[in-house]
């Protein structure tokens, strides 16, 4: 931890409610699209988000000084992610919108496998920054504003003078090229790729 976020960690076990609405901020995204690529379904991964930061605070004051936090969160998520997916109410909702019975199989053992103690945040948005600056600059540009900035590719054609089919090249070029950079935390980073 960084010594911002070791602040923010002290305030939080002092029952500081602006640190944790911090926190809150900091983490809901990052939780939410790591949920949302094993229960596709929106409503139930906002819940489980919910549920976990809830969980953050409710159990504030028994955190340890050397807490990992970011891998505290993850593992929260993660378990709270697995019971639903074990639960037969929730399995019923995801049988009937999105998934077979496979495929929620699947996805129930990517996520008991993964280690949440390599949710290191700050290796990843290294790796990001760095491997943003290997792209060539039309293509870094094309993929921060469609990533960073959410613009929609006919916006960004239009902002670039550029075409349409070229800012999905170059969006595809951009994914492949942080896959391959990001591979030991796709599931981590999977909002990035979502096209």
């Amino acid at each position: 931890m960084n010594k911002n976020e070791r602040q923010l960690f002290e305030r939080l076990r002092n029952d500081d409610e602006a640190a944790f609405k911090v926190l809150f901020n900091d983490f809901y995204s990052k939780l939410y699209y790591f949920v949302l690529e094993f229960i596709p379904l929106k409503d139930i991964a906002e819940d489980i988000v919910q549920d976990t930061l809830v969980t953050l605070w409710n159990k504030r004051s028994e955190l340890k000084d050397d807490s990992n936090l970011t891998s505290y969160l993850f593992t929260v998520a993660k378990n709270n992610a697995l019971k639903r997916l074990r639960d037969k109410k929730y399995r019923q909702k995801m049988f009937s919108n999105v998934m077979d019975v496979s495929e929620l199989n699947l996805n129930v053992a990517a996520l008991s496998t993964i280690d949440t103690s390599v949710c290191a945040f700050t290796d990843i948005e290294q790796i990001i920054q760095e491997t943003l600056f290997t792209l060539p600059p039309q293509c870094r540009r094309v993929f921060e504003l469609s990533r960073f900035q959410e613009m929609k590719n006919r916006e960004i054609a239009e902002e670039l003078n550029i075409s349409v089919k070229t800012v999905e090249g170059h969006i595809s070029k951009s994914i492949k090229t942080f896959k391959v950079a990001l591979k030991d935390y796709l599931p981590l980073v999977a909002y990035l790729f979502v096209l």
